[in-house]
């Protein structure tokens, strides 16, 4: 156990709330640069920096579909207080960044190549100058590590360590994949793009604990609480262009030549009890890049809103990583 990881605390489920609120987050807010950059087609793009003098080097953190920067908090806090400058990044159509969709309850994008150029773009014009020499290091939870994945495969000599936390390689459509792939093509060639996955684009202000993707009721409500106070972190669903561009994005990252493009070692943690994700597609990906996959017991999609002792197991996992 390397001796800096003595420092790192997991914040307890039996004081989350107050401890996030009086401690957390204001550390945090007095680190945190806040602030946008323009995308090549001059869309406002939100990210946060935490930079430290000093550091070990720079984690960059991609959330997962209709999430958000602000869902991070208590990840960024570990990272930071491990000595990382962090970055983190409100992908298009999610939080604070542009939305595609007139309808911030949607997400609409044409093609997930969109995010791995503005994840470029944040990489060169923010987070390298700063990193200067030292290692930069992805931390990429379920659609950001699609994102992450592409961004890889197409600038291979950047990140030096990746983390994918519950890899969104293919989603559970809730039927079966090539059904979902023809009638989202059907539609987008009818002039549906914008049409929302049934079911999917409504938020739900009285969702529960029980059907949720964390296994931590406090960190599940305290997150849950801020969705309801922010209709920016309202996101629900898709739009049928999303899921279209996910499958494509899907054939990009397991293509053979694509996989051998990759530079970045790499690890995976899967969570036992996924509902989100077709794991044997996870698997696949794994098999042919030849990644290592950490099975993550007691823990849903989520694995970063785990019960405290799953957590601090995954947090020090991580940061070891990082640190070998």
């Amino acid at each position: 156990m390397l001796d800096f990881l003595d420092k790192i605390n997991v914040i307890s489920e039996n004081d989350y709330f107050s401890i996030m609120t009086n401690e957390v987050e204001p550390y945090l807010t007095k680190k945190r640069t806040d602030d946008y950059l323009l995308s090549s087609d001059g869309k406002k793009i939100h990210y946060e920096a935490y930079e430290k003098l000093l550091s070990r080097g720079s984690i960059v953190i991609l959330h997962g579909f209709t999430e958000s920067a602000e869902k991070f908090r208590e990840v960024t806090y570990y990272f930071r207080k491990a000595g990382y400058s962090v970055y983190a990044l409100d992908l298009r159509g999610h939080g604070k960044s542009h939305h595609d969709s007139d309808n911030t309850l949607r997400v609409d994008i044409s093609t997930f190549d969109i995010y791995a150029d503005e994840l470029n773009t944040f990489i060169e014009k923010i987070v390298k100058p700063s990193a200067k020499d030292k290692d930069i290091h992805i931390y990429s939870h379920s659609l950001g590590s699609t994102v992450a994945l592409l961004y890889m495969m197409q600038h291979p000599y950047i990140i030096k360590k990746a983390v994918l936390s519950s890899p969104m390689i293919c989603g559970n459509m809730g039927m079966p994949v090539a059904i979902a792939g023809s009638v989202a093509k059907l539609l987008c060639k009818a002039g549906g793009k914008t049409i929302p996955a049934p079911g999917r684009c409504v938020f739900d202000e009285n969702q529960t604990f029980d059907n949720s993707d964390a296994t931590s009721r406090a960190r599940f409500e305290y997150y849950h609480q801020k969705r309801k106070a922010e209709p920016l972190y309202q996101t629900s669903g898709p739009s049928f262009s999303w899921v279209k561009a996910s499958l494509e994005a899907r054939d990009k990252i397991m293509a053979k030549d694509n996989i051998r493009k990759l530079n970045t070692e790499m690890l995976i943690f899967k969570p036992e009890a996924d509902k989100q994700l077709l794991g044997e597609w996870t698997d696949k990906f794994a098999q042919m890049a030849k990644v290592k996959v950490k099975n993550v017991k007691n823990s849903r999609h989520e694995i970063f809103m785990s019960g405290d002792e799953t957590l601090k197991w995954y947090v020090e996992e991580i940061l070891e990583f990082y640190a070998e």
